[in-house]
C-alpha cells in the first residue's frame, strides 16, 4: 500500500480511485449509493464519476424506475477498456485466457508447452503471449498473469516440479522486459484456491484450505479472507507432513517409508498401475493416509472448509473422512470436507482475480509532510 500526503490534489486522486473502486465492485450502482458507501458528499461523487466517464474508465448503464422524483443514473465499470491476459500451467499445458477489467473471461484457448528445456518452454510461452495479445486487438493490456507449480517468491521461482529450467529464475521480470507489460507470478495451486474461493465461498466463509492430491501435492490456504502465504511463500508447502511410515498391502507391511507427499504418490501410482490387483486396499490406505494428514492441518488451522482435488476420490469418501476425522477430534471441530473435479476453471480464473486485485490503487492518506 502506498501511503501519500494528503494535499488537495492527492485527496482528488484518492478519492478517484476510491470511487472506481466502488464502482468496480458494486457496480451498477448510483451515484446517492456511492456517496452513502463513501461517506462522500454527492457533489464530490457528482465530479469524480463525471471524471472517470470522460475517461471512459465508468459508463452509464441504465436508470433508476421513478418512485416519484427525479431517476438516478447508474453507472458501472467499463468493462471493454482494458484486458488481462492469463496462462496457468496445468498437466504439461498451458490454459491461456484474456478477460475484460471486470473479470470476465472472454476468451480461452489451450497451448501446448515443451517442458524439458529451458529454450522451449520459453519459445512455448511467448507462443500463447503473442496469440492472447493478438486477439486482444486494440485493447490496453494491462497485466499478464502466470499460474505455475512451485514457490514463487518476487518473480523467482524455487521447487519447481513440472518446469526444471525455471529453478531459480526470475520469469516475471524476464516476461516484463520483452513485452513491457506488469508481469504477474503465483503459485498454481494459490490461484486455484482462489479462483474457488472468491468464485463459490466469499460471501459464506472466512478461512478455507484446497488440497491437490494428484501429481505430487500442493495447498492453498484462505484465512481471514485473505489468501496466506507465510513468511517466505512456503505455507501450503505439505509434501513433508508426517504420516504413519510404513504401509500394508496383501497382510503384508512394505519397505516403504516416507512423507506425505512421497506416500500419496505412491499410492496414486499403483491405483492406476497395470498390475494393481488389490484396489479397494488400496484405496483405503490412500484415504487412511490423507486423513493424518488432513488432522495436522486441521489442528493447526482450523478451518471452516477442506477442498479436496483426487480423482480417485468420491462423494461418499469425503463423507468417510468426516466421520474418521469427527471420532477423533469431535465434529464440531471437524470442517466440511469437499471434493472438486474441474481444477482449470478454478485456476484460470484465481489467475485473472489476481490481475485485477493486484493491478487495482490502493493508497493509505497520510498529512504528515516529507522532507
Amino acid at each position: 500500500m502506498r501511503e501519500m500526503v494528503g494535499t488537495p490534489r492527492i485527496i482528488k486522486l484518492l478519492n478517484k480511485d476510491v470511487i472506481e473502486e466502488i464502482i468496480k465492485f458494486n457496480g451498477p450502482i448510483t451515484k446517492p449509493e456511492i456517496s452513502k458507501l463513501t461517506n462522500l458528499s454527492l457533489v464530490t461523487v457528482n465530479k469524480t464519476v463525471e471524471i472517470l466517464v470522460l475517461e471512459k474508465k465508468v459508463k452509464a448503464s441504465g436508470i433508476n424506475p421513478s418512485t416519484g422524483g427525479r431517476r438516478a443514473q447508474f453507472f458501472e465499470i467499463n468493462g471493454e477498456l482494458n484486458y488481462n491476459i492469463g496462462l496457468y500451467y496445468y498437466k504439461d499445458v498451458f490454459i491461456g485466457a484474456i478477460s475484460n477489467s471486470i473479470g470476465e473471461i472472454t476468451y480461452e484457448e489451450e497451448f501446448s508447452v515443451r517442458v524439458d528445456s529451458y529454450d522451449g518452454v520459453m519459445e512455448d510461452i511467448y507462443h500463447a503471449i503473442d496469440s492472447l495479445i493478438k486477439r486482444c486487438e486494440t485493447h490496453n493490456i494491462t497485466a499478464i498473469g502466470i499460474g505455475v507449480p512451485g514457490v514463487v517468491q518476487d518473480g523467482f521461482i524455487t521447487n519447481v516440479p513440472n518446469i526444471a529450467s525455471w529453478e531459480k529464475i526470475n520469469v516475471a521480470s524476464i516476461i516484463e522486459d520483452k513485452y513491457k507489460i506488469t508481469v504477474l507470478l503465483e503459485n498454481d495451486i494459490n490461484l486455484a484456491t482462489m479462483g474457488v474461493y472468491y468464485s463459490d465461498y466469499k460471501e459464506k466463509l472466512d478461512s478455507l484450505v484446497l488440497i491437490y492430491l494428484e501429481q505430487g501435492i500442493g495447498s492453498g490456504i484462505i484465512l481471514n479472507k485473505e489468501l496466506f502465504k507465510g513468511a517466505t511463500n512456503y505455507a501450503g508447502e505439505l509434501s513433508n507432513i508426517p504420516v504413519r511410515s510404513s504401509i500394508t498391502v496383501d497382510n503384508k507391511k512394505t519397505k516403504y517409508k516416507g512423507n506425505f507427499e512421497n506416500k500419496i504418490s505412491f499410492i496414486n501410482d499403483e491405483l492406476v498401475s497395470d498390475r494393481c490387483n488389490n484396489y479397494d486396499e488400496l484405496k483405503s490406505i490412500l484415504i487412511s493416509t490423507i486423513i493424518d494428514g488432513l488432522l495436522s492441518i486441521i489442528c493447526i488451522l482450523n478451518p471452516e472448509i477442506i477442498i479436496i482435488i483426487h480423482d480417485q476420490l468420491s462423494e461418499d469418501d469425503m463423507n468417510k473422512m468426516e466421520k474418521v476425522i469427527a471420532s477423533t477430534i469431535n465434529e464440531e471441530n471437524t470442517p466440511q470436507i469437499v471434493k472438486i473435479n474441474d481444477l482449470r476453471k478454478y485456476g484460470i480464473q484465481g489467475v485473472i482475480n489476481m490481475c485485477i486485485r493486484e493491478t487495482l490503487p490502493i493508497y493509505s492518506l497520510s498529512s504528515r509532510k516529507r522532507g
